[in-house]
C-alpha cells in the first residue's frame, strides 16, 4: 500500500498567496506552487497539508501587540499612539485561521477516505489539536465568529458565507476535540508516521498528549467563570492525566526548523512606541533607583534594559502633563535598531527604558503555545482557590508557584544565553541558587498566608511568564476579571476596554447579513465576549 494515498485538488489564487509563506520543508513538497496561478492541478498529499496548517502556527498579530496589547496588558507602555487602526490590523489573524480551517476540514475528508484511515488516527488527532488551538484563540480574540459553517466553500457556494456561532458553542466543540485527540493518541507501531514532515514536536507522542490536555486545563479555567460545571469536571479529568512539565515549552521553534527565522523587530520599530511601563517596572523592582538596585526578579535585565543613559527609568502608563516626552527624532534616537546588535551605544536619545534590543531582535527565539511554567501556575491557581473538585491546598498551591517562577526565569536565562546576537549584558546559562532564592523569598514574591493575596501573587507572576505571549497575557487579564497588575489607562488610551479584536472590514462586505446578525450592525471592542465575568 502506497504511504499516504494523494487527492487531487486546484487551488485559487489567495490559497497559493497562502502558501507561498509557508515553511522551506513545505515549498518543496508543492513544487512549483508557488509560482503564478495557471489553474494547473496539484496533487495535495496529507503529510503536505499537515505541514501547511503547521507553518500557520507562527504567530501573526504583532503590530496589534505593539499598538494596543502590549498597553492593555500592561506589559508594556505607549509614550505615543502608533495611528494604526485596530480594524487594518486584525485581517491577517482572521486569514491565518480560516485558511487553515479549510485545509483542517478538506486533509480530514481526505484521511476518513483513506483505506488505511485505521492508521492515520495519530496524525488525525495532531490535526484536531492543532485546528482546536487556533479555534480557541480565534474565539477568545474575536468572541461569537464563523465556525460550524466555516472553512467549507470548496464544498461550493452554499458554503460562502457562513453563519456566526455563539462563543460558546465554539468553546464546547473546540474541547471535546481536544478531549478525543488525547484519548486518541496512539503508540501502536501500526500507526502511519510523518517523519521528517511533523516539524513541530517531532513526531514525540508523548508531547501530544501532554499538548491537548494543557490546553484543555488552560481553556478550562478560560470558560469556567461561565460554565463551571463543565470546566471543573474538565479540571478534575486533566489533573489526572499528562501534563506539561514546569520545564517543558511548546512552540514553532527555528532551532528546530531549518532555515527558518521568527523576526520580531520590525513591530517594535517605526511606530511602535513601545517602552517599559511603570505597572511592569513595580511588578519587578522594590524601588524607583534610577540604578536599577531595587530590581529583584531576574526577569527584568532579559525582558528590559536602561535608557541611554544607562538609567531605569520607566514609562508612566497614564501619563499627564508632568511627563517628560520621549524622543524618536524620525528614527535616529530608536533603540531598537538592529545596528545595536554591532554597535551597543545608539548615538540617539530615549529617555526611558526600552524593551531589550536583544531580545527584540534575537530571530531564533521560539513562538510560544504553552508551557510547563503556565501549567504549573494554573496548578497553583486550582489548588488555591480549591476547584476542579480538588479542595484548596494551600501547600501545593505554593509548591506550584514556585515551579512556575523557577521554570519561567531558567527558561529565559537559557534562551537568552544560548542566543547568537546577545553580546552585551548576557546572562548566565542559569541563575544560581543563591539568585533564585533571593527573588522567592523577595518580600513581593514570596507566598502569602492570605488566600486572597496568594491568589494575586499567582496572577501577578502568570502574567510576568507570559510576557512572551501578550495574547495570553491579555486573555488571562479578561478571564479574571482585570486580577492581573494595572492601573486605570487614560481616557484617550487606545487600548481603554479593549476587551476583544473587532472584525476585520472585509466581513462587513462578504458576509454582511451574517457580520450585522453577530454585532448588530456596530463592531464595538468593548463588547465583552462569553468567557469573560
Amino acid at each position: 500500500m502506497k504511504y499516504i494515498m494523494s487527492k487531487k485538488i486546484i487551488l485559487p489564487a489567495s490559497i497559493v498567496g497562502l502558501l507561498a509563506a509557508t515553511l522551506v520543508s513545505c515549498k518543496k513538497d508543492f513544487g512549483d506552487i508557488n509560482k503564478p496561478w495557471d489553474n494547473k492541478t496539484y496533487n495535495a498529499t496529507i503529510p503536505a497539508m499537515y505541514n501547511g496548517i503547521a507553518s500557520g502556527m507562527l504567530e501573526g498579530g504583532r503590530g496589534i501587540f505593539s499598538s494596543f496589547i502590549y498597553q492593555s496588558t500592561q506589559l508594556g507602555a505607549n509614550y505615543a499612539a502608533s495611528g494604526y487602526r485596530l480594524d487594518n490590523l486584525v485581517g491577517g489573524l482572521w486569514q491565518n485561521y480560516y485558511f487553515s480551517l479549510a485545509d483542517f476540514r478538506r486533509v480530514s475528508d481526505m484521511i476518513d477516505a483513506d483505506p488505511d484511515v485505521a492508521k492515520l488516527t495519530n496524525i488525525k488527532a495532531m490535526l484536531t489539536t492543532l485546528i482546536a488551538y487556533k479555534t480557541l484563540i480565534n474565539t477568545t480574540q474575536y468572541g461569537d465568529m464563523p465556525y460550524s459553517e466555516a472553512g467549507k466553500s470548496f464544498y461550493g457556494s452554499d458554503n460562502y458565507r457562513p453563519v456566526y456561532d455563539d462563543q460558546a458553542s465554539i468553546f464546547a466543540a473546540a474541547m471535546d476535540d481536544l478531549k478525543w485527540a488525547a484519548d486518541n493518541f496512539s503508540t501502536s507501531p501500526d500507526q502511519i508516521s510523518l517523519g521528517a514532515y511533523e516539524t513541530l514536536l517531532q513526531g514525540d507522542i508523548s508531547k501530544w498528549v501532554k499538548f491537548a490536555n494543557s490546553l484543555r486545563l488552560r481553556y478550562a479555567l478560560v470558560m469556567r467563570e461561565k460554565n463551571t460545571a463543565v470546566a471543573d469536571a474538565i479540571i478534575a479529568e486533566v489533573l489526572t492525566k499528562p501534563l506539561l512539565e514546569p520545564d517543558e515549552y511548546l512552540g514553532v521553534d527555528p532551532k528546530a526548523v531549518a532555515g527558518l527565522e521568527i523576526n520580531r523587530g520590525g513591530s517594535f520599530r517605526g511606530n511602535a512606541y513601545v517602552r517599559m511601563g511603570t505597572t511592569m517596572w513595580d511588578a519587578m523592582s522594590s524601588s524607583d533607583d534610577v540604578d536599577g538596585s531595587g530590581i529583584y526578579d531576574l526577569r527584568a535585565r532579559i525582558f528590559f534594559e536602561p535608557n541611554s543613559e544607562g538609567d531605569w527609568v520607566p514609562f508612566p502608563q497614564t501619563p499627564d502633563n508632568s511627563t517628560v516626552a520621549e524622543t524618536n527624532n524620525n528614527g535616529a534616537d530608536d533603540p531598537y535598531n538592529e545596528s545595536r546588535l554591532t554597535t551597543w551605544v545608539s548615538g540617539g536619545t530615549y529617555h526611558y527604558s526600552p524593551f531589550n534590543v536583544f531580545y527584540v531582535n534575537d530571530r531564533t527565539f521560539p513562538d510560544l503555545f504553552i508551557t510547563g511554567s503556565e501549567v504549573s501556575f494554573l496548578k497553583a491557581e486550582i489548588y488555591n482557590r480549591g476547584i476542579g473538585g480538588v479542595s484548596a491546598n494551600a501547600a501545593l498551591a505554593e509548591q506550584n508557584y514556585k515551579e512556575g517562577i523557577t521554570a519561567s526565569v531558567k527558561y529565559w536565562y537559557k534562551l537568552a544565553n544560548e542566543s547568537a546576537v546577545w553580546n552585551v549584558n548576557k546572562p548566565a546559562a542559569e541563575p544560581t541558587i543563591a539568585e533564585l532564592n533571593g527573588m522567592l523569598t523577595n518580600p513581593a514574591v514570596a507566598y502569602s498566608g492570605v488566600q486572597a493575596d496568594a491568589l494575586k501573587q499567582i496572577y501577578k507572576q502568570l502574567w510576568i511568564s507570559l510576557f512572551h505571549q501578550p495574547f495570553e497575557a491579555w486573555t488571562l487579564k479578561r478571564r479574571t476579571g482585570d486580577a492581573t497588575p494595572n492601573v486605570p489607562l487614560n481616557p484617550t488610551s487606545e487600548a481603554l476596554n479593549l476587551n476583544r479584536l473587532v472584525y476585520p472590514t472585509g466581513e462587513i462586505t462578504s458576509n454582511n447579513d451574517n457580520w450585522k446578525a453577530a454585532t448588530g450592525g456596530t463592531d464595538d471592542k468593548s463588547k465583552k465576549p462569553w468567557f469573560m465575568p
